[in-house]
């Protein structure tokens, strides 16, 4: 196993009411390089005993210079987010484990579907960064709570343009799957409820799975309903 990262916390933004971006740069020499869709797993130090909860990378992979996480806050959790959220300031020191990628983007994709329920935004910004500097043909379906979970919004508008598609109630996914060039590659990451959508839709249509891929987030509250795919 490799040895921890040393970081320090160079700076905190808030991006929504729940939603806590963290920039994290080496204590001394270099971090190591990342690939889209990469995370990181945190070392918090509770009172209980140091939780590791892992966190997509936002950052651009191009620059390593320094990492960057976004964080919901959730109540009912084991406390990690609470922690970052509530005690973590600038100027300290954590631990992060070295990059690892379960979800990696495939190069030879001819269009990237990408679909985003609320914080699963987080591995999507990595992405894009990576697909615009490669000039690749995209598109960004993005599922949220306005005021809640719409991390990076205003960014993504004025980024992306008529690439980003928003919504804040259920998307039509036989629309957004249908009839797509050979070759397409769908990516979806956020609660189950939006994952089980997105891969019956594309089984429903025919995709071959080679070509479905998904990454879970978050799941929904219990004992609370929502008319969306995410909590």
């Amino acid at each position: 196993m490799s040895r921890p990262l040393q970081v320090q916390v160079s700076a905190t933004r808030m991006l929504t009411e729940a939603v806590r971006e963290f920039t994290f740069t080496p204590c001394s020499g270099h971090l190591p390089a990342f690939s889209p869709g990469s995370h990181v797993q945190v070392h918090l130090p509770l009172a209980a005993g140091t939780l590791r909860n892992a966190y997509s990378l936002t950052s651009d992979p191009a620059d390593n210079r320094h990492y960057r996480i976004a964080v919901r806050l959730q109540e009912h959790s084991r406390g990690g987010s609470r922690f970052l959220h509530r005690e973590v300031q600038v100027g300290d020191t954590l631990q992060l484990s070295a990059p690892a990628n379960l979800f990696a983007l495939h190069s030879t994709a001819s269009l990237h579907i990408l679909i985003a329920g609320g914080i699963g935004i987080t591995p999507f910004m990595a992405y894009i960064a990576a697909l615009e500097q490669r000039q690749a043909n995209f598109e960004l379906h993005y599922v949220y709570r306005q005021g809640q979970s719409d991390a990076y919004v205003d960014e993504l508008q004025q980024r992306l343009g008529t690439r980003l598609h928003t919504y804040n109630q259920r998307p039509d996914l036989n629309h957004i799957l249908r009839e797509r060039p050979l070759g397409s590659h769908v990516y979806s990451c956020g609660p189950q409820p939006l994952l089980d959508a997105v891969r019956q839709q594309a089984n429903a249509l025919g995709w071959p799975a080679q070509r479905v891929h998904w990454e879970a987030f978050s799941a929904a509250q219990p004992g609370r309903h929502s008319p969306l795919p995410f909590p």
